[in-house]
């Protein structure tokens, strides 16, 4: 992930520990007798529904297309409203507008830069179909409130939990209490599946028949029986076999065709997923311990302001983020200097995620702008700063980050005099 510069605390590409384990289980399934739709697939299905606590989940090729699926299995489409984060990677909005509906930001809490559920209500109309939130960072929303909210108004509720497999919200895991949940196994991301790969979980059994056809280029749609088994001269055979006709000599359309795409997961990768996932709890707590280790260090500097996690959360830090305290009112020029001081002059390679969505230019065309997230837009502008976060880095690595940070947050601090 690196420039050219070389940086005593470099940003990584991947964001687990890939072993032995992965390489034998690659190895077995390329002398298998099948790489895609097989048997790795429906073992890593089944393990990730065990561990997150729903009763499906289905492998997908990212997050992203998870999040396209939802939107199919919620029947968005133009004139819906769908209430979201301004604080996310774009990838969570993108099946939304695809799907064509109207997006309405909520705005975040300051401390875990979640969708704030105090925001939700005020932005509820008779169009609203669903909320999608994101659990920032592997820190989960805070979901009850939400819930009751969405309980309240009849509305769906979709975990971007892409962040964070294995984080707890008061006893229940990530994408186990909305109505969807969505994981990102990115090389990014806390556990990987060969550099992409994805879950899409729920628990109604209605979608557990459409989600496959969906995912794998089908097609949904209603039935009725033709009049005549044959297409002009050409009868339907007595003999059965696979010839990919989809019950065309018997079957019409009766009503709206909804098509799928190829989403799927490579047995390779599902392979990988699972030595994976059973790492992930020990994966999880390396990255708390650094966190930890960061926060302690950070907390004691002059300035900054560390990121709390609630009671009954279980964060699993696959960002780590810390706020800067400006001196200025309403200048971001502060923080910029610190980022350029730490990433060019201090050797802390800066990667800060996530901009404002609701001020990208594709947004803004739908008509949101500046000041409609006040929060979220303080935030980001004036405090928000991550730091590199992965299992392999090094006591000396988090000592010298604490060590630098604070020397150039003076720096900042004295160029203002």
């Amino acid at each position: 992930m690196s420039s050219n510069r070389s940086y005593t605390v470099p940003y990584s590409g991947q964001g687990s520990i890939l072993g032995l384990e992965e390489v034998e289980a690659v190895t077995k399934t390329l002398q298998s007798d099948t790489l895609a739709y097989g048997p790795r697939r429906d073992i890593f299905e089944a393990e990730f529904a065990a561990y997150t606590g729903v009763k499906y989940a289905f492998t997908t090729s990212s997050c992203t297309t998870a999040l396209f699926l939802s939107a199919q299995l919620l029947g968005l489409c133009p004139g819906d409203e769908v209430i979201v984060t301004p604080q996310t990677f774009w990838a969570t909005i993108r099946g939304l507008q695809s799907a064509g509906v109207t997006l309405r930001f909520g705005d975040i809490d300051p401390n875990t830069l979640n969708l704030d559920p105090k925001t939700i209500e005020a932005k509820i109309t008779p169009r609203t179909k669903a909320i999608y939130l994101v659990h920032m960072g592997g820190l989960m929303a805070d979901m009850d409130p939400i819930m009751e909210i969405a309980r309240k108004h009849n509305l769906f509720v979709v975990e971007d939990s892409a962040h964070a497999p294995g984080a707890e919200y008061k006893g229940r895991k990530a994408g186990s209490i909305g109505d969807i949940g969505c994981f990102s196994f990115h090389s990014l991301k806390n556990i990987s599946t060969l550099g992409e790969g994805g879950m899409i979980t729920f628990n109604r059994e209605e979608w557990k028949e459409k989600i496959r056809p969906l995912s794998s280029i089908g097609a949904i749609y209603s039935r009725k029986a033709k009049t005549e088994e044959r297409f002009g001269p050409y009868l339907k055979s007595s003999y059965q076999y696979n010839d990919h006709s989809a019950g065309a000599f018997i079957f019409d359309v009766d009503g709206p065709v909804l098509v799928g795409c190829n989403y799927r997961m490579s047995e390779v990768a599902a392979a990988v997923g699972s030595v994976q996932l059973r790492k992930l709890n020990g994966l999880n707590e390396m990255r708390r311990k650094i966190a930890h280790r960061l926060d302690e260090g950070l907390s004691t500097i002059n300035g900054i302001r560390i990121q709390n996690e609630p009671a009954g959360y279980k964060h699993i830090y696959h960002l780590y983020v810390f706020f800067y305290q400006p001196v200025l009112e309403n200048s971001n020029l502060e923080k910029e200097n610190l980022i350029r001081i730490l990433d060019q002059e201090e050797g802390i390679e800066i990667i800060n995620r996530y901009f404002p969505i609701h001020l990208l230019p594709e947004v803004r065309s739908m008509g949101h702008d500046f000041g409609e997230c006040p929060v979220a837009e303080k935030i980001w502008f004036e405090q928000h700063i991550n730091l590199p976060i992965y299992p392999s880095l090094t006591l000396q690595q988090l000592d010298y980050m604490i060590d630098r940070i604070g020397r150039a947050v003076n720096k900042v601090r004295a160029s203002l005099h």
